[in-house]
């Protein structure tokens, strides 16, 4: 019979801390296997509370690999959803407050005995560690933080056209008459990457259920999206 084709190694970043792994994958993978895979050798995740990105979005689970056009220099993404995210922010939050619920009896139990204890002093540097933060409004804190990542998707604009221009200027009849020479792959890879961060860097911002907010982030991830497909195009354009 035919020879089965070898597997593709596809290397994906797993979360915000940018750990690499690596999986195999056949054509007819499908994104659900290929997700199960990857968050086993990531450390056994929960396949539930994380997505699997290609080009900064998550196909459907019945998808292949082949039919996606994932290539083994492809990078991948491992992000944990949402709703694991908001559930994971709640236990959290619950834990602190009976944290503080029970420094606060440690401190009243202490100075009721009139001895200055340990307690007084901890519960003083948690308040402190709750200061400026805690005041803000965190719909105001996650905008200011989208209009940064906003910028830094207006300069990614700004160097993706450099880069088509680059790639305009050394193909075809104009780069043989100009003499220039074509981007570097790096320059490539280097800026699909930069894109790929700045989508987990909009995946960070947390809404606070504010419908706006959601908007424009979707917006934004949107946007940068679209840099991954054009950058894309131009490196399979480039020295043509």
């Amino acid at each position: 019979g035919m020879a089965v084709p070898p597997p593709m190694r596809l290397r994906v970043a797993v979360g915000l801390k940018h750990a690499m792994v690596e999986i195999e994958a056949y054509p007819d993978t499908t994104w659900e296997s290929a997700k199960l895979e990857a968050c086993a050798a990531a450390g056994d995740l929960d396949a539930t509370a994380h997505r699997l990105l290609f080009r900064g979005r998550e196909p459907a689970p019945e998808d292949t690999v082949g039919g996606l056009g994932v290539k083994p220099t492809a990078k991948l993404m491992l992000l944990e959803t949402e709703a694991s995210k908001r559930e994971r922010a709640r236990q959290q939050q619950e834990t602190q407050m009976e944290e503080m619920r029970r420094a606060r009896a440690a401190e009243f139990s202490s100075s009721a005995r009139g001895g200055k204890g340990e307690a007084l002093g901890s519960s003083r540097s948690g308040a402190a560690d709750a200061g400026p933060n805690a005041t803000e409004d965190p719909i105001e804190r996650s905008r200011s933080v989208l209009t940064e990542r906003t910028a830094r998707a207006d300069a990614l604009a700004r160097d993706l056209e450099a880069l088509e221009r680059s790639v305009a200027a050394s193909s075809g009849a104009a780069g043989a008459l100009g003499g220039h020479a074509a981007p570097d792959e790096k320059a490539f890879a280097a800026f699909a990457d930069a894109c790929e961060k700045a989508v987990i860097g909009c995946d960070e911002v947390e809404t606070h259920g504010d419908g706006d907010l959601r908007a424009a982030r979707k917006a934004l991830v949107t946007r940068l999206q679209g840099f991954l497909r054009r950058v894309d195009d131009a490196r399979a354009r480039n020295g043509d």
